[in-house]
Formats: structure tokens, C-alpha cells, sequence
């Protein structure tokens, strides 16, 4: 009846395999069309873009002041007077420092020209600092280089054209002049200036009239998205967009108060350093600081540029440079890190693509609102599952899991990092937590893609032969932290004269591959994280029969066996095995362990104890509680193990990882 049950999974299994596989064509139809929607996209973003800006910037805005408008309505004010209340003071104070910044550039142009002299200075200083007997001797060679390289044919040559044209000049000389005039219409450069600075104010405006529409609507706006969402899903829709507009506005209202109060700092370091234009520089600084790492060193070179031409010495443009590097690292290294958590959640290669992507599309205006938007569709992507991928493209986790990264190294051959990666995780976890994290389900990994014909023979001879010899250097990290425990307690003894310890004895006990390469790799690292204290233990090979393997049991039966069958697979060999040492040894403990299972652990346990095993285990973590456990109730024959007569041979009283 069990075989039957496996024979069933079994072609469940391989019918669930057959359905998942999508044909070659259909697939490049599913690529083709995501790339002809792209670039629809992609060409709307920028025709549209005197429009889709406005919107944009208004959406910003929206989550920007939804906090307030919130505010201000919990003191009891109606959701119309609110927004117009909170978006007339945000215009008041926009219309504010638009004029101050207005009046500061229109002095700084007109003062400006007044540096020249100062200027000139400073471009000879730094003349005169280039100027060096290594640079002479270098033009001295270019000059040398240049005049061997001219022939004599080409002077020649050059000689009868000088002549030509000298000819044709007097003779162009000689003749009339003729006056060439062109009238003048500076309504033209007047009608350019008009257009820009109308653009900027259709769009400023629009985006204002768009920003109190959304705060008034939001609600409807809100129960709109809602319902095209689906009527069954409105609980979960509902708190899905909640949890998105105030993560967004918690974000954005952030970052706005991080990057004014660089612009503050900035503005009132420069006040006292007593560089002209504070104020402007600040406001720059803190507006430019939205553009992703390179913003604030864009907005630096207006300070340190009017430093250089207003000081008479050096130290002032070193000091103003200095102001910037210093409140760029705190800022990013204790203050950002604080409010955000490690991150904002955005990869660094995300932030970067984004602020080229829409910088080319929208220009200066969509440079500053990159990052924004990356942050919006970053969390946006997290809380709706419709739109996942865009968690998954511009989200700084990892892609893949800790273990199927284990997995993919191993398969592409490097198991350097594979190795590295594991060691790294055992400095602060027990060695068999990690184990069941990443070495075991890799394997489990392995053995499905080739049971599928997905991975070749080839490349999983490759895996197997990674684990090995990460487990190589697994062995020798284990010892060498049992031996810095050794030392530790040996030296602790010494102190207090401690006396000799009791005799050590140790528990035979044999350990099975069920089936392949990969269950044998599997009791390796179960050896490992028991260590050689407590345990004497033997592994059979993957080749031995099950015949030779009740007459070695027979002929010296072990404290305990322990059979690995990883799966897929595995169980019906674990189940045979079971049944056979269970007849000719009706004492013997059996602990099959199924590591990496997830699924059908009920069943398969069940399957297994009706077949003769003492205890199923689902994790090697589990096998080694089980048997730290099981270990003072065994029935056994103890093998004496050497007795230490001094300190020195402590290192047999202490277990690798223990």
C-alpha cells in the first residue's frame, strides 16, 4: 500500500512538473510583447511629458502633505479648509524663499564681475604651481617631437600657400569693403525668455491646481483604485493602499526635512565662514541633495566657486569644502541611517539607473524626483502583489534566497564564496542551523533540477564536488574553534588547579547513506557538528549493499543508526532499508532523517515508524538535539577512549562546535 502511495506521488509529481512548462514560443511571445509595451511606455513618458510632469509633481506633493492635511484635520477643521490652509502655507513659504533666492541671484550676477581681478590671481597661483622644470622639459620634448616630424616638402608647401593667400588678401584689400547689416528685433530673445518662463508657470500652476484636487479627492480617489481592484478584495486592497500612502508620505516628509536641514546647516555654516550668497547656496545644496549621490557635490561647486573668486587666500574655499564632506557623512552615516533603518529600501544600481532614466526623459525636474519615484514604486511593488516584479528590480534584499545563492555558486563552479558565505554565517550560528539553512537545501536543490533533466550530470558532479571541499574547509574552521575553546579551558584550569577530568567514553554509532553522493555529503556534516568526543562514528559508503550492511550490524551492532535520505526521493530505499535491519535487529535505534523536507512530513513519518524506524527527523538541527537528548538513555557498550593523565590531552574532552 505505501508503494502504491509512492508510485502516485511520484506521477503526481512528474504531471505537475509536465504542466508548469511553458512552450518556447509562447514565451518569446510573453518577451516580445513586455518589450513593444515598454517602449510604448517609454515614448508616452517623453510626448508626454508636459503633462505627465504637472501629474507627477503633484503626486509628490500629495503624499508630501497628506500628514498635514491629517493634522489639521483631527483639530477639527473640514477636509476643505484643511488642504486649502496647509497648501497656502506651503505656496507662502515656496513664494518666500523663491524671492529671497530671486533677490540673492540677481545681486550675485551683478556683483559678480566685480571678482575679475581676484580671479586672475588665482588662475596664475595655479599657473605658477603647474609651472615646473618637469612640465618645461616635457613641452621642451613636445616642441622637439613636432618640428622632426615636419618635412621639408610640407614647409615648402606651406611657404607657396602663405604666398597665395597674401596674394589673394592685398587683392581683397585693394577692392571695396562690403558693409554686411543685419536689423535687429530683440522682441525675439524677449519672446524666448516669455516662453520659458511661462512654461515654468503653466506647469507650477497646473501642478498646484492638480495637488488641491488630489488632497480634496483623496478618498474617492482611494475607493476608486479600490474598486478596480475588486470588490472581494476591498479589506485587503484597502489596507494595502492605506499602508502605501503613509510609508510613501513617511518617506517623502523625511527626506524633505533631511535635505532642508542640510541646506540649513550648509547655508548657516557658509554665513559664518562668511562666504556672499549664503542663503542661495543653502537652498541649492538642500534642493540638489533630492538627486541621488551626486546631488550634494553638484551643489558644493557653487560655494566653493564664489569662495575662490571673493577670498584672498586659499583657506576659505578648503574650509566651505570641508563644511560639505563633513555633513555629507554624518548625514549619511548616522542621521540617514537612523531614520531610515539601514537603508530606504532602494538598491544603490536602482538609484542610479532611476535618476539617468528620468533625468534623459524629464530633464532637471525629473533628476530631482528620482529617487522619490524609485521609493514610490519600490513600495508600491512590496505591498501589492499585482506589481511585485517592481520590488524585485529596484529593492536593495536579495534577490534569491541565502540558500539557492549557495546553490547557484556551487553550480557555476565557485565555491570559493560559496565557502566564504557559509564561514561567515558559522562565526555567530551553530554549525547545524547552518547546515540546514544553506548546505542541505542545496543539495535537495541538486538532486531535483537533475531528476528533472534540468541540471546535466555534468554540472551536478560539479555541485557535489563544491560541497566537498566546502566541507573540507568547514572541518578545519570547526577544529580550529575547538581548539580556541581547548586553550581557553586549559588555561582556566590551570589557574584555579582544577583536578584531572573523569574518563571519557564513546557511543559507537553508524551512519548510512540512503540512497546517493548527496545523503552520504549530508552525514558528513551531521559528523561535523557532533564532533568525536561523545560519538565513535562510522559511515558507509554509498556501494554498500544492504546485505553486507545487516551482517556488519549483526556481526557488531552500533549504540544507534542514523540513515540520511534527502529528498526528492529516497523514501522508498529509507522504508526498504528500515524493514530489513528492523528484522534482523528488533533493538536497534533507527534515526532516518528526511532533512529539507517541508511537505507530506506526517505522512512520510508515519510511512517510516510502520517501517521499522525509531525517530524521523525533518532537519539535521533536530537529528542533533534528538541525540544530545537520546544520549544518557542508551543502552550501549561503551568503547574506553584514552585517559587523559595531564592538561594537555584536553583537546579529547572538548567536541568540534561545542
Amino acid at each position: 500500500m505505501a508503494g502504491m502511495n509512492d508510485c502516485s506521488s511520484r506521477k503526481s509529481e512528474t504531471l505537475m512538473t509536465k504542466t508548469r512548462i511553458i512552450p518556447s514560443w509562447q514565451n518569446a511571445i510573453i518577451i516580445l510583447s513586455g518589450t513593444v509595451v515598454s517602449l510604448i511606455i517609454v515614448i508616452a513618458l517623453q510626448w508626454g511629458r508636459p503633462v505627465l510632469v504637472p501629474i507627477a509633481l503633484a503626486i509628490l506633493l500629495t503624499f508630501l502633505l497628506n500628514p498635514v492635511i491629517k493634522k489639521l484635520q483631527q483639530r477639527g477643521l473640514g477636509r476643505t479648509l484643511a488642504v486649502i490652509l496647509g497648501v497656502s502655507a506651503a505656496g507662502l513659504v515656496m513664494l518666500l524663499v523663491g524671492g529671497l533666492v530671486a533677490r540673492q541671484v540677481t545681486i550675485l550676477v551683478a556683483e559678480f564681475p566685480q571678482n575679475t581681478a581676484n580671479i586672475k590671481a588665482k588662475v596664475q597661483t595655479l599657473r605658477q604651481f603647474g609651472s615646473s622644470r618637469m612640465a618645461a622639459k616635457f613641452e621642451k620634448m613636445a616642441e622637439e617631437i613636432n618640428e622632426a616630424t615636419t618635412s621639408p616638402a610640407a614647409e615648402e608647401t606651406t611657404a607657396q600657400g602663405e604666398t597665395g593667400e597674401k596674394s589673394l588678401l592685398d587683392k581683397a584689400v585693394a577692392s571695396d569693403p562690403v558693409i554686411v547689416q543685419t536689423e535687429s528685433t530683440p522682441w525675439l530673445g524677449l519672446t524666448g525668455y516669455l516662453s520659458s518662463a511661462f512654461e515654468v508657470l503653466a506647469t507650477l500652476a497646473f501642478s498646484l491646481i492638480l495637488l488641491v484636487v488630489f488632497l480634496i479627492g483623496r478618498d474617492d480617489l482611494r475607493d476608486r483604485v479600490v474598486v478596480l481592484a475588486g470588490r472581494a478584495r476591498i479589506a485587503m486592497t484597502s489596507k494595502a493602499l492605506e499602508d502605501v500612502t503613509e510609508r510613501i508620505s513617511r518617506y517623502l516628509l523625511m527626506v524633505a526635512m533631511l535635505n532642508g536641514g542640510f541646506g540649513i546647516l550648509l547655508g548657516v555654516g557658509l554665513f559664518f565662514l562668511q562666504v556672499p550668497y549664503a542663503f542661495l547656496w543653502g537652498f541649492l545644496a538642500g534642493s540638489l541633495r533630492f538627486i541621488p549621490y551626486i546631488g550634494p557635490w553638484i551643489g558644493a561647486i557653487g560655494p566653493i566657486a564664489i569662495a575662490l573668486a571673493t577670498s584672498a587666500g586659499w583657506s576659505q574655499p578648503m574650509a566651505v569644502f570641508g563644511l560639505v564632506l563633513v555633513l555629507e557623512l554624518v548625514g549619511n552615516n548616522i542621521i540617514e541611517p537612523w531614520a531610515f533603518g539601514n537603508s530606504t529600501g532602494v538598491s544603490s544600481t536602482a538609484l542610479i539607473i532611476s535618476a539617468a532614466f528620468w533625468g534623459y526623459l524629464w530633464g532637471p525636474i525629473g533628476l530631482v524626483m528620482s529617487a522619490p519615484i524609485a521609493v514610490c514604486l519600490m513600495v508600491l511593488g512590496k505591498n501589492i502583489p499585482q506589481l511585485a516584479f517592481l520590488n524585485l528590480l529596484l529593492g536593495s534584499e536579495p534577490a534569491l534566497r541565502s540558500n539557492m545563492g549557495i546553490y547557484q555558486r556551487l553550480m557555476l563552479g565557485d565555491e570559493q564564496e560559496a565557502t566564504r558565505l557559509i564561514l561567515l554565517r558559522m562565526k555567530d550560528t551553530p554549525a547545524g542551523e547552518v547546515f540546514d539553512e544553506l548546505l542541505i537545501p542545496a543539495l535537495s536543490y541538486a538532486k531535483r533540477d537533475f531528476l528533472r533533466n534540468q541540471l546535466s550530470e555534468e554540472d551536478h558532479k560539479v555541485v557535489l564536488q563544491g560541497v566537498q571541499t566546502t566541507l573540507g574547509h568547514t572541518e578545519k574552521f570547526l577544529q580550529t574553534i575547538a581548539q580556541r575553546k581547548v586553550d581557553e579551558l586549559t588555561l582556566t584550569m590551570a589557574k584555579v588547579d582544577a583536578p584531572v577530568p573523569a574518563p571519557v567514553t564513546c557511543l559507537k554509532m553508524l551512519i548510512c547513506p540512503g540512497a546517493d553522493a548527496a545523503d552520504s555529503l549530508a552525514l558528513t556534516m551531521l559528523q561535523q557538528s557532533l564532533g568525536s568526543v561523545q560519538w565513535e562514528i562510522e559511515q558507509t559508503a554509498v556501494e554498500t549493499l544492504t546485505s553486507e550492511l545487516v551482517a556488519r550490524i549483526a556481526l557488531e551492532p552500533p549504540a544507534i543508526l542514523c540513515i540520511a535520505a534527502l529528498p526528492p526521493r529516497g523514501l522508498s530505499h529509507a522504508r526498504y532499508l528500515c524493514k530489513r535491519l528492523r528484522e534482523c535487529s528488533p533493538e536497534l535505534q533507527i534515526v532516518v532523517g528526511r532533512w529539507g523536507q517541508k511537505r507530506r512530513c506526517k505522512l512520510e513519518r508515519e510511512q517510516l515508524e510502520e517501517a521499522g524506524a525509531t525517530f524521523v527527523t525533518t532537519s539535521l538541527a533536530e537529528t542533533i538535539q534528538l541525540l544530545s537528548s537520546r544520549l544518557p538513555l542508551l543502552n550501549w557498550a561503551p568503547v574506553p577512549a584514552v585517559v587523559p593523565t595531564n592538561l594537555q590531552q584536553l583537546p579529547a574532552l572538548v567536541s568540534a562546535g561545542h
